[in-house]
């Protein structure tokens, strides 16, 4: 949460008589919207100059004090290209939401396809060579299978616009958190089954295994596949889909590379060492997976948002309109992969009704157009010398 109570002081742009208006919301009313296409004129909204403060040559610079810059360079980009209200920055956010749209898609359903292929594959290599290694990566790839197609019919239904709004009046998006709490909590246990039967192997009779080239080459195959997904969802990481398709493809790498790995050993070096790759494995899954269920219930219960993105929203918050005199409370927190923003302005106690209304719903479209944001409230007061105006229930 980020808290101001420092006065706004805002001066016009060279060549503008107001920083303000646009297009008029409503008849007498000054405050720009802009979300219409009929402006007659645009412009990049840059009250406090922060263009000037890009750093542009970063050449010489020592590796951290390159990195401060760089970020810092993004942080400015990021806050004027969410205040530029031009019909070209308008046409450009849509086109780049419609084409990651489909990336995503591409994404999930190639994760889905690979992953079927890799099941396939394993569940052959398992079968012929009787490596607890490799079944274990089998099972695995099974639990990978049903959790892609999960989360691709997730993705779906979080997508759909078909249902009744007032059945989820705040949309479905947190049906894929909840999705990938649930299969992180079936690999768990799988991996608790795993353990116990790589222990029996350990403490049993030896068991013989016999990993051949046919049974390397569909691993091998199975790796080829997975390594070019992992580098085309990589790419779109900053999308929880993407990302957890990602994670899943990394992981796959690893624990296969590593269970063909022991069982060549237990096969041509020493028998226990198969039983022990399929232990490792076990404990593999099981860190990954709780992590990510603990990752994802974070952000269910509501976890507060990154310090950057609360920067951001209090520089369009005091940037907004030159009406508003004190920014008293900023607020995001999450609700699944999406946040919710709570902004508390403060504006002059004699302001119209009608005109502090359009000031505050102007910002509030404002910020719903941000990318992760699906609910912003803005409220509006006279004062900020006050208690808050929510409290957290103890009961």
């Amino acid at each position: 949460m980020a808290r101001a109570v420092a006065q706004i002081e805002i001066l016009p742009e060279p060549g503008q008589a107001d920083i303000i208006p646009m297009e008029e919301l409503r008849a007498g009313s000054r405050v720009a919207t802009a979300f219409d296409g009929t402006s007659s004129y645009a412009y990049v909204h840059d009250p406090l100059h922060l263009k000037d403060r890009i750093t542009e040559d970063l050449t010489g610079l020592r590796k951290g004090v390159r990195q401060y810059y760089e970020q810092q360079n993004e942080f400015i980009n990021m806050c004027l290209d969410s205040m530029n209200h031009s019909e070209e920055a308008r046409q450009r956010r849509a086109a780049k939401a419609k084409r990651e749209t489909l990336l995503v898609k591409i994404a999930s359903y190639g994760s889905l396809a690979a992953n079927i292929v890799l099941f396939c594959l394993q569940l052959y290599t398992a079968l012929s060579s009787k490596s607890l290694s490799l079944f274990a990566t089998m099972a695995d790839s099974f639990m990978d299978l049903l959790s892609s197609g999960t989360l691709v019919y997730a993705g779906w239904v979080a997508r759909s616009r078909a249902d009744k709004s007032y059945k989820y009046p705040a949309g479905k998006r947190r049906i894929l958190g909840v999705g990938i709490v649930i299969f992180a909590t079936l690999m768990v246990g799988l991996s608790i089954e795993l353990i116990i039967e790589s222990v029996r192997g350990l403490t049993g009779d030896k068991r013989d295994s016999d990993v051949s080239a046919g049974n390397i080459a569909c691993i091998a195959v199975a790796l080829g596949v997975k390594l070019g997904m992992l580098g085309y969802c990589w790419t779109l990481r900053h999308h929880p889909e993407a990302r957890i398709f990602a994670t899943d493809h990394f992981n796959d790498l690893i624990l296969n590379s590593f269970g063909l790995a022991m069982a060549l050993l237990g096969t041509h070096v020493v028998w226990y060492i198969d039983p022990l790759g399929g232990l490792l494995v076990g404990l593999f899954i099981m860190y990954s997976w709780a992590s990510e269920a603990i990752d994802q219930a974070k952000l269910l219960i509501g976890a507060t948002a990154e310090p950057q993105f609360l920067n951001q929203l209090t520089y369009m918050a005091m940037t907004h309109d030159s009406r508003i005199q004190y920014v008293d409370t900023v607020r995001a927190y999450h609700v699944g992969e999406e946040k919710y923003v709570e902004i508390d302005i403060v504006m002059d106690e004699t302001t119209p009704l009608w005109e502090s209304h359009d000031v505050g719903e102007a910002l509030q479209i404002l910020v719903e157009k941000l990318e992760g944001v699906q609910r912003a409230h803005v409220h509006i007061d006279f004062d900020f010398q006050h208690p808050p105006e929510h409290h957290l229930k103890t009961q």
